[in-house]
């Protein structure tokens, strides 16, 4: 006796052996043809899971408030760990808003005039820090215009004249200080969009999250 296995019961195991034997070179060396089970597909699958768990969902359109001359919103702008920002948060109040041509200067200079096919419109804000951190209120001094057809643009920000000619604040809100918690400041914010045309401005954070609308030559 040799000690092999014989009949069908030996070749049974020996099968058995090599099946198992088989099976462990392949997982060591993750095959050479067809797709290995592996540790990559699971760690993708992580991966992908991970992302729809992080990422950061965008509010609709008719999530954002419309801001209407006299009205108020909170405005909250999440803070970054990584970079170490706090999160901040102000009560946004549109003071003023003006639609005009034409700016007067003052006495000894000329009105500010819109190009052909442009308006400028004028928002005053107040902004009251409600939150425990400095509140940056650039994202409130540019915005994205889009009229009622689906066109949009970027509204770009006129500084070649101000908005006390029409009534509001002479200050722009870019230039006034940041407030700290507790603070207000108030400004202007003088922007140029397409003349003649329903739309509405919406302002954002830097992130590109709608903070608020306001609208632009309301239809009749």
């Amino acid at each position: 006796m040799n000690g092999r296995p014989r009949g069908p019961r030996g070749r049974a195991l020996s099968a058995a052996v090599a099946a198992a034997a088989l099976a462990a070179v392949s997982a060591g060396c993750g095959g050479s043809g067809g797709d290995a089970p592996g540790p990559s597909r699971s760690a993708g699958a992580a991966a992908q899971e991970a992302g729809a768990r992080t990422a950061t969902p965008t509010a609709s359109r008719d999530d954002v408030p419309v801001l209407a001359e006299g009205e108020s919103t909170t405005v909250r702008i999440p803070g970054d760990d990584t970079l170490g920002e706090p999160a901040t948060e102000a009560e946004v109040t549109l003071t003023g808003l003006k639609q005009a041509d034409r700016l007067p200067q003052g006495e000894y200079l000329d009105p500010e005039t819109a190009e052909p096919g442009t308006t400028f419109v004028c928002l005053e804000f107040k902004v009251e820090n409600t939150g425990g951190a400095e509140f940056d209120t650039a994202p409130l001094t540019r915005a994205r215009w889009t009229g009622e057809d689906g066109e949009t643009t970027t509204a770009d920000q006129h500084i070649g004249g101000d908005c006390e000619g029409v009534g509001l604040e002479k200050e722009f809100l870019l230039n006034e200080a940041e407030p700290r918690p507790g603070e207000f400041v108030r400004g202007t914010t003088l922007l140029v969009v397409p003349d003649g045309r329903p739309g509405t401005l919406e302002f954002a954070d830097d992130a590109e999250r709608p903070l608020f609308r306001v609208e632009t030559n309301p239809a009749p």
